[in-house]
Parts: C-alpha cells; structure tokens; sequence
C-alpha cells in the first residue's frame, strides 16, 4: 500500500513541477516588463542643410600682373684704349663703383710717342705744301714760255700738270697721316662716353695698355631696364598692342610699380613698358616685355636708388574687362565649376570660365546678375537637393 501512495506522488511531481516553473517564469516576466521605465515615443523630423553663399553681380575689373626681374643698364661696356702706351694718370672717380660724367675724362696714356709723330707728319705736310708750291711755279712758267714761241695748244705734259696731280696726292697724304696722329694724339686721353658708374676695374697707374685690352667696365646711370618674361595668358590680359606696333606716345605709355628690399625697407618705383623681346624664349616658351625706368640712381624724399643688378617685384595694369563677376576662391568647386542654388533652393553645377585668378578671389564669365552662388564646403554635391540659404558677406579684394 506504501509503495502506491509512492507512485502516485511521483506522477503528480511529474505533471505538476513543471507547471510551477512555467508559472513563476510568467510571473517574474510580468514583473521585470512592468517595473521597466516608460519612453516617450517621438516622430522623426527630416532635416535641412543651410548653406551660405553670395549674389553674383555683374561688373567690370582691370587686373594686376605679378612678374619678376633683374635691373641692368640700358647701356654698359667695356673701356678700349685705341692706342698703346703706359697709363701716367687715372681720375679719382676711375673706381669700382665710381660716378662720372659724360665727356670726363678717366684715364690718361703716355702721350709722348704720339706728339713725336705729330711733329713728324707736319714736318711731311709743310715738305709736300712747298713741293706743290714749286710745281704750281714751274707750270707757270712752262705755260708762258709755250706761249711766247706760238706753238699752238700746250699738251698737259708741257704744262707739268702730272707733275702737279703728283704734288697735290702727296700733299693729301701727307695731311691724311697728320690727322692721323693728331687723332691717335687725341687716344691718349680716355673720357666717359655717357654719364655712369664704373662697375669693375681692371688696370691702375704705370700698367702699359695695348690696342683692345679691357681697362674697365662702365655702365649707364640715365635708364635702367628691367627684362620681365610673361606667359601668354598673361600677356593676353595686357593691352600692349602700341608696343608691337613700335608707337611711342605718351598717353598710351603702360606704367609699371616696382618693389624691392633696400636698406631693410620695402622701397617702390615707377616704370614704363617700352617694348616687348623680338623673339620667345626657347626653353620656358615665355615672351619677355622690357621695362625702363629713368633716373634710377635719383633718390627723392627719403627714398632710395635702383641699383643695377637689383631683383624686383612688378606690377603690371592690365586692361579692362567687362561683364565679368568677382568671386571668393571659396566658391570654386572641382576647379572649373560653382554650385548655385535655383529658384527652388535646390543645388545645381555651372561650368564657368575662369579668367584671372588671386590667392582670395577668382574672376569668372559665365553666371547671370542674381545667381546665388554657394561658399561653403561640399565634400559630395548632391544635385538638385534642397538647402536652406544663407547670405554671406564677401570682403572686396583688390587682385
């Protein structure tokens, strides 16, 4: 009888344990799902880029061309005695970096040999003026004796005329090597060409100089030049037409600024682009304009000379051009385009033609008056997406 009642509280162990562990599994989740917090649901808000940007306006614009170059002198050369001889003085200004004046006189030669042969050639001169004279007289005097004997028409031998050309060559030559010397006499003093500065010297007192040798070299102080190579777009953007055609007239004269570091200041000057190089350069493909600049060794008002040798910064004036818009750089996308927002504040590209360009501004063709043009960063340009616009200030440059 044990032994059932065993049984039977086994078979409802059985069936009964696990409803309990279904049961309380139920319960406890009911639990946990009503102790949890409750979250307020939300409905989801699409979204606006806002983009800034600027109007793009019409109007007309003169460049400024950057270029770079050495100062020279219109004019240098080196000093070439004529003659030969010992150097027996030299003027104080006969220097590097001496000043002179044109028609000064540098250097002497010793001038002893050449006033020798001076006296000499007149010597011959008088000789051959006396000979003449003696012919001229004995043809006189052959022509009246012809005459008194009545024997018709005199030949030019009778009348010694050949004896007479011959008088009148060696007269001539004569005189002809006296200017000679007279003129080799004049060699031995060495005077400035044109007013300058001497940039090397290269002889000194009791040197003996021969016919060619280099005594120094000079350069001009009266117009400096300055060599500036352009590309072609930039001399596309230049109204240089007078200088191709070789006219020179004051009202067409293209001015120039020029900027250097002298004396631990930034100092400026004035030029004018006189004419452009004959030919392209080989190698870079550029073509050079050439800049003069007067009186660069004049110092006014605190200023300072343009030396020879000297590099600058130019600025050269462009023309003008019209109907072109004035861009932030910020507004360029993929080199070549802008990003406009449409009636519909949708984004759109526009392919533009950049025609200058600045570190802070490019200038386009391209847009129309009114078109809104995008400023702010886009990584990925979405086109026709909706924005939201925003109106920035754009600072005035000056390219």
């Amino acid at each position: 009888m044990i032994i059932r009642k065993n049984d039977l509280f086994k078979k409802i162990l059985k069936w009964v344990l696990p409803l309990l562990v279904i049961g309380a599994g139920l319960v406890i989740s009911s639990a946990i799902r009503n102790s949890r917090p409750v979250v307020a649901t939300t409905t989801a808000l699409k979204t606006m880029t806002t983009i800034r940007g600027i109007v793009a306006k019409r109007t007309s614009f003169r460049p400024v061309i950057h270029a770079q170059g050495t100062v020279k002198a219109k004019q240098q050369i080196d000093l070439v005695p004529e003659i030969a001889g010992k150097v027996i003085w030299i003027s104080p200004n006969f220097a590097e970096g001496g000043l002179f004046r044109e028609g000064e006189t540098l250097l002497r030669v010793d001038p002893r040999n050449y006033e020798f042969a001076v006296a000499r050639t007149r010597a011959s001169v008088a000789d051959a003026r006396n000979l003449l004279v003696l012919e001229q007289a004995e043809a006189e005097l052959a022509r009246t004796e012809w005459e008194e004997l009545g024997g018709g028409e005199a030949s030019a031998l009778v009348l010694r005329e050949p004896q007479m050309e011959s008088a009148r060559a060696k007269l001539a030559s004569a005189e002809a090597d006296l200017d000679r010397a007279l003129l080799d006499l004049e060699r031995t003093i060495l005077k400035a060409p044109f007013d300058g500065r001497i940039e090397e010297k290269k002889t000194d007192i009791g040197q003996y100089v021969s016919l060619g040798n280099n005594l120094a070299v000079l350069y001009s102080t009266d117009i400096a030049e300055i060599l500036l190579p352009l590309t072609d777009g930039e001399l596309g953007k230049l109204d240089l037409q007078f200088v191709y055609a070789g006219e020179k007239s004051v009202q067409k004269v293209v001015e120039v600024r020029l900027f250097a570091s002298v004396g631990g200041k930034r100092r400026s000057w004035r030029g004018n682009i006189v004419r452009v190089a004959g030919t392209v350069d080989l190698n870079s493909r550029m073509l050079s304009v050439i800049v003069e600049v007067e009186n660069p060794y004049r110092v006014q008002d605190g200023g300072a000379p343009l030396l020879n040798g000297l590099f600058v910064e130019v600025e050269i004036p462009g023309k003008e051009m019209q109907d072109v818009f004035m861009l932030p750089r910020s507004a360029l996308h993929n080199q070549t385009q802008v990003v406009l927002v449409d009636e519909d504040d949708r984004l759109r590209s526009r392919d533009i033609d950049i025609i200058h360009s600045t570190p802070q501004q490019i200038i386009v063709r391209g847009l129309r008056d009114g078109d809104r043009v995008n400023t702010s960063p886009l990584e990925i340009l979405i086109e026709g997406i909706k924005v939201k616009w925003s109106l920035e200030a754009i600072q005035e440059d000056n390219p």
